[in-house]
């Protein structure tokens, strides 16, 4: 049988990406090949070319969002994570990250926190099954990654989003509690911050999203948001907390931080009101520090809850909220297709916040 050989995105070394190719592997037992149909840029990677990432380093594949078809499937493998059937051709999206369930985190209820969710991720190109991420022609699923076939009616741009940014907000909002009538402020006006503006308001909350870069702020009236509030215009962090209170008309009662800025960590727990919550999702880079004020912080009662990544049965729910939420565009949620050649470009793209999500079709 006539090889194939495959093509895909490695960090060479911080700060620089290079093209790599292999023979595309079999299937592990229990997982499979895809070929990659799209992938997304999200603000991670950039924090990875960077360096900033304890795990996924020099040598590792780029990429972890995106929409593939099964090109070999494990003969062990005949439906998704929910049930229904899987054969060659499908395409399906897939966790970015497995759930052991052998450590203790996986045993104590908390398998988004899995102690060896980046096993697959964070192994060097040059090794097994090479593909490990999804800026690359293939994709290599391990057993312990949950898979989940997307609808018909779901195109593939619709649902390239599904496994990290809408994913991790709808957790986001399952954690923060935002039900009917709270008052939610999303800090951050990228994919995540679009995309929790759809799950909060579809939750029935008033949703308010907040922004550095005021021209991001549009596409998030167009999922939900009912109100924006330009950042950029206050003089400092003590502005940018007054403005938003000031805007909630006295606090938020959940406020999600998706921004990576750790100043936003310590100013959310000052924009939420007494007895609030606060979801930290943005600041994920260790050893970026901010001033905080424990005392006030205690006073207030408010709480503050961490979300990295989800449980994995969250993605199943982000692709049937997607197929039952039709009045949100969901494809112009990508709003700039790049060639796969042109990773450089889109990652630029995304770190320059010139896009909400940058697409690169492969």
């Amino acid at each position: 049988m006539e090889s194939t050989r495959g093509k895909l995105t490695v960090l060479q070394t911080i700060d620089n990406l290079e093209f790599r190719e292999y023979e595309v592997p079999e299937p592990v037992e229990g997982g499979m090949v895809l070929k990659m149909i799209r992938a997304n840029v999200c603000g991670s990677d950039v924090h990875i070319r960077h360096g900033s990432h304890p795990l996924v380093r020099e040598g590792c594949a780029m990429g972890h969002e995106g929409v593939g078809q099964i090109d070999k499937l494990s003969p062990s493998v005949t439906s998704d994570w929910a049930g229904e059937p899987l054969t060659a051709g499908d395409r399906v999206v897939a966790t970015y990250f497995q759930a052991c369930h052998r450590c203790p985190e996986c045993n104590n209820g908390h398998p988004n926190i899995c102690r060896n969710a980046y096993t697959g991720w964070s192994t060097q190109a040059d090794d097994a099954q090479h593909f490990y991420g999804t800026f690359a022609t293939h994709y290599s699923i391990g057993s312990h990654q949950a898979v989940y076939k997307v609808p018909d009616s779901v195109s593939s741009k619709a649902v390239s989003s599904a496994n990290c940014a809408l994913s991790q907000v709808y957790y986001g909002c399952l954690l923060g509690e935002v039900s009917y009538g709270d008052k939610v402020v999303i800090l951050g006006a990228g994919g995540l911050g679009v995309c929790a503006s759809a799950v909060a308001s579809s939750k029935g909350a008033e949703v308010f999203v907040a922004e550095m870069v005021p021209g991001r702020l549009a596409k998030a009236k167009e999922f939900g948001a009912h109100h924006t509030i330009d950042l950029s215009v206050a003089d400092d962090g003590n502005g940018r907390v007054d403005l938003v209170r000031e805007a909630t008309g006295g606090g938020a009662d959940v406020v999600i931080d998706l921004t990576g800025v750790p100043d936003a960590f310590s100013e959310s727990a000052r924009i939420a009101r007494s007895g609030g919550i606060v979801v930290e999702i943005g600041n994920i880079s260790p050893n970026k520090y901010t001033q905080f004020d424990p005392g006030l912080f205690t006073r207030t009662g408010v709480q503050i809850r961490a979300a990295i990544r989800y449980p994995v049965e969250v993605l199943g729910r982000a692709v049937k909220f997607i197929e039952s939420t039709p009045q949100f565009p969901w494809e112009s949620l990508v709003d700039k297709d790049f060639t796969f050649d042109q990773v450089n470009e889109a990652v630029a793209a995304a770190e320059a916040k010139q896009v909400t999500r940058a697409g690169i079709v492969i």
